[in-house]
């Protein structure tokens, strides 16, 4: 304030010394016309140096060199300088001011030639339009500024062109052009060597694959691109891509390197004092913290945010402040250049000498009041902000709580679930008992006069009271764990040997699957465990029993155990199915079922993993697995090791032994039901019966042997080795079967030219949507779900043998008419017939081979071959080829006004799918003949 009132007194007392001033004046002006260039090139360089951090003083100095560009008639500076003005007001958000300034500079530049002028001053308008987000309107100007520095072979302007072009494009999300156009900027600014430019144009391109989603890709492209930002020592930009690899982090949900880079970050803001940076990346912790439920931390970080924020604010105000004096210092020295020139006045304004004086008392103290307002409004805010701290440290504390009685919530309903299972097991084995012991007392009465049949199906209802039994006992395993009910009796065994007497036991399980079993115990006989040997076979059951269960034929499972320092690892791997990323962190979850179970695996009811980790934990151990989809899995088990001083080592329970015989009787007794079932030579159809369960082929044998021969398979690998020995009139088949399941079965059927005439029943205990269409698809429509009637069971295959007998009558009569024909009409003219009944149901969805054949009095084998024969086309795709030329006729003749209707008028609901067909086919897209 003194430094201003003294410089207006002076302003004053120009005239009292005026032969002083007018010498001065006289030096000062022979200076400028000396230096005058130099000062304008100073000025504006500090004007340019100045734009991004202090916009005022960048104001101040680009409006002194348009002036002395002016008076000098320097007019490419001149336009240089307005275009440094226009960036000055845009970075302090005067966007009109901006605007003015740089048309003033496109239009002095149109007219006085200057075409490198005239190129920034369209690269300024449309930097202008992309600080506005009119991505569209900054298009337009940066491709008018590319032409123009493309003409002067300016490679350093055509960069800057490529990079803002590249920035407009990813805001109007064509991101395929945006990036071609950063890669351009990249190679150009590599050619010419600025590093800073490359580095500017590759952080645009690792936004592009930000922005279209491929989080991993960008990230890696930032990682590759801090090493070069460190090498060219650009510490701002390096500030800025540890935010930019923290914000990828957090949204990968890894959070630990989120929260690395966020502070690396931090550490460099601080160090090069860059407060933006500095308050964005304690903005960005702050919600990590937050994330994590670290609120206390979180609310520190917020903290030093705001307030960094408010200082910002603050130096904002100050700056604002500055700029009021530059202005002032610029008036002030026009108006001494005007005193000079006014020598008339000089006795006039010695009589006003006082009011001067006045006039400039009143500007300090109208000075001195608005910097009292704006530190009065700084405070307000920095109040306001303080309360918005506290408000919002409430609510963080608020949902803290929340939080926390959602999870005590989910606690509770978690308790209450297993609660729930554990009250229904117990429910069970009351009425469990009852029925096994009733089952066992039928058995064993040797009065009763039971038949074999009826002894067969004690056997296995017997078998299966007990196997529920067993699952009880697994879930009341788990709520007595869970309450803490569950009391080892532990004692120190020798692991290794004890390992293998366990897994020995389902040896002969896995062979007969043809999985390899092998077993590697690199242990000492004195090492040995702590553990309870009843409970510790319940945990090697259930890994080595879902091994089995998860491998195929050609498969291996591994046992090992080795000891390393203090403690024995015991592993499970398997080379079978694996379990898929989004299952594998569920695994050990109770009741949890994954969702992309196949129909050759049986699910289980997820009680026997958790049961598993729960008592590898009670023993004082951990279990991890990991495993790759399709390749393998492993389950490794980590306990203390104790030494072992004993003889002998405890004999496996009778729990192993039960469950693998309760487990696995199923596939032991299906070598005595396949090949080798008796069969009825007395009847004239011959049925083949394909499922791996043989309760169920025993139960449809009961249904069927009155009537018909009859012949068993446990899979499709077993039932195409029949079909190669015996004549089959008919299958009943299942979906979910080891080795070949039902899908893999029909399509191995469709294969062979004899066996697609076979008729084939589907019967399943799951049939959804899914699976429905894939029957439909290989021309299977007979299907029966699980369980079934009797009678319906007998109906559909009398339909099925009827029709049959209807299609080989139907096939000897086409056959004869086709060998009768010498010149090919007969089959033409059946070919046009097929065509019109397409046609004539164009619409209907459910078209198919059948329908066709049955209106044409022919097997679906015929239509194949004929329709193969004269189009090259098999009938579905021959089909598919009239839809979509009839829809292309549909579409060129305007009949249609949409996609989805065009594909409805050929029986194509799903527009997706008629649009990929279309193109396909057409090598264009629906919507694209809808534009033309």
């Amino acid at each position: 304030m003194i430094r201003y009132f003294i410089t207006g007194l002076l302003s004053s007392l120009v005239f009292l010394c005026q032969g002083q001033f007018d010498s001065l004046n006289k030096e000062l002006n022979q200076l400028i016309e000396a230096d005058y260039l130099a000062q304008i090139k100073v000025h504006s360089a500090l004007a340019w140096e100045y734009r991004d951090n202090r916009p005022d003083s960048a104001l101040y100095h680009a409006n002194i060199a348009f002036k002395l560009a002016v008076e000098h008639n320097e007019t490419h500076f001149e336009i240089q300088a307005l275009n440094y003005i226009g960036v000055a007001y845009r970075n302090l958000g005067n966007f009109t001011k901006a605007f003015e300034k740089y048309l003033e500079a496109l239009r002095k530049a149109e007219d006085f030639g200057d075409k490198e002028q005239r190129g920034y001053s369209l690269i300024n308008l449309g930097n202008l339009y992309l600080y506005q987000t009119n991505y569209d309107g900054a298009i337009k100007y940066f491709i008018q500024a590319l032409d123009q520095a493309q003409s002067l072979a300016n490679k350093r302007m055509v960069a800057y062109c490529f990079l803002n072009l590249g920035r407009s494009y990813i805001g109007i999300e064509e991101f395929g052009q945006s990036e071609l156009y950063f890669k351009q900027a990249i190679d150009l600014r590599s050619e010419i060597g600025d590093e800073e430019g490359v580095i500017a144009a590759q952080i645009g391109l690792a936004n592009v694959y930000r922005s279209q989603g491929q989080i991993n890709k960008s990230l890696t492209f930032y990682l590759k691109l801090v090493d070069r930002i460190k090498d060219s020592d650009n510490s701002r930009a390096l500030s800025q891509s540890y935010y930019n690899i923290s914000k990828l982090y957090f949204i990968l949900q890894d959070i630990e390197n989120a929260e690395l880079y966020a502070k690396k970050g931090l550490e460099i803001a601080r160090k090069v004092s860059s407060r933006i940076d500095e308050k964005d990346l304690l903005n960005n912790l702050s919600r990590l913290s937050a994330y994590q439920g670290s609120y206390e931390e979180a609310y520190n970080y917020f903290s030093n945010y705001a307030e960094l924020n408010q200082q910002l604010f603050s130096e904002e105000n100050i700056r604002q402040i500055e700029q009021l004096k530059n202005q002032y210092e610029i008036e002030k020295k026009e108006q001494e250049n005007a005193f000079l020139k006014q020598q008339d006045e000089l006795n006039q304004l010695i009589i006003n000498r006082q009011r001067v004086i006045l006039v400039l008392s009143i500007l300090g103290l109208i000075m001195a009041v608005v910097i009292a307002v704006i530190i009065y409004r700084a405070f307000i805010i920095r109040k306001r902000l303080s309360n918005e701290i506290e408000i919002q440290r409430d609510q963080m504390e608020v949902s803290k709580n929340l939080i926390e009685e959602q999870s005590a919530k989910l606690k509770q309903l978690d308790t209450a679930k297993s609660r729930f299972f554990a009250n229904v097991s117990h429910d069970l084995r009351t009425p469990l008992s009852l029925i096994m012991g009733n089952l066992e007392m039928m058995h064993d009465d040797e009065e009763s006069s039971i038949s074999p049949a009826s002894m067969r199906n004690l056997d296995i209802a017997f078998k299966n009271s007990k196997r529920l039994l067993h699952l009880t006992d697994e879930i009341n395993d788990l709520t007595r764990l869970e309450e803490g009910k569950m009391n080892l009796s532990l004692e120190v065994i020798s692991i290794g040997s004890y390992i293998k007497m366990l897994a020995e036991m389902f040896r002969s399980t896995a062979e007969f699957k043809g999985v390899k079993f092998n077993t590697k115990i690199d242990l000492e006989p004195y090492d040995g465990i702590k553990a309870d040997p009843i409970q510790f076979e319940k945990v090697l059951y259930n890994l080595l029993s879902n091994a089995i269960k998860h491998t195929n034929s050609g498969d291996s499972i591994t046992v090992k155990s080795i000891r390393k320092e203090s403690s024995i690892f015991i592993s499970v791997h398997d080379t079978g199915n694996g379990i898929s990323k989004e299952a594998l962190p569920h695994v050990f979850d109770r009741f949890y079922q994954s969702k992309d179970n196949i129909h050759n695996t049986r699910e289980g009811l997820g009680v026997g993993l958790a049961l598993v980790k729960d008592l590898i934990e009670l023993h004082n151990g951990k279990i991890e697995v990991a495993s790759i989809q399709g390749i393998e899995t492993v389950f490794t088990i980590v306990l203390p090791y104790f030494e072992y001083s004993s003889k002998d080592s405890p004999s496996p329970s009778k729990y192993i032994s039960d469950k693998t015989q309760l487990d696995y009787h199923l596939q032991t007794d299906a070598s005595h039901h396949s090949s080798g079932a008796p069969f009825l030579k007395n009847r004239e159809t011959t049925i083949l019966i394909v499922d791996d369960h043989p309760e169920i082929r025993h139960h449809i044998r009961q249904v069927l042997e009155d009537d018909f021969n009859l012949l068993e398979a446990s899979h499709g690998i077993e039932a195409l080795d029949i079909l190669n020995v015996d004549n089959v009139d008919l299958i009943i088949s299942d979906l979910m079967m080891p080795w070949m399941d039902g899908f893999e079965f029909i399509e191995a059927l469709g294969a062979n030219e004899e066996y697609k005439k076979i008729p084939v029943l589907i019967v399943s205990a799951r049939i959804t949507e899914k699976d429905q269409d894939r029957v439909l698809y290989h021309g299977i429509n007979e299907y029966l779900q699980k369980p079934f009637r009797k009678k319906e069971l007998k109906l559909r295959i009398n339909n099925l043998l009827l029709q049959r007998n209807r299609w080989q009558t139907q096939e000897n009569s086409l056959d004869s008419m086709m060998k009768a024909n010498t010149n090919g009409s007969i089959e033409k003219d059946l070919l046009s017939k097929i065509q019109a009944l397409i046609m004539e149901k164009i619409s209907d969805e459910n078209l198919s081979v059948m329908i066709i054949a049955d209106a044409i009095a022919a097997s679906e084998r015929q239509v194949y071959r004929l329709i193969k024969k004269l189009t090259g086309l098999t009938p579905y795709e021959y089909i598919m080829d009239v839809r979509m030329k009839y829809a292309d006729y549909l579409i060129r003749k305007k009949k249609v006004k949409s996609v989805s209707e065009a594909g409805k008028c050929i029986g194509i609901k799903n527009v997706t799918n008629f649009s990929k067909q279309f193109e396909k086919r057409f090598g264009c897209k629906p919507k694209e003949l809808f534009q033309v």
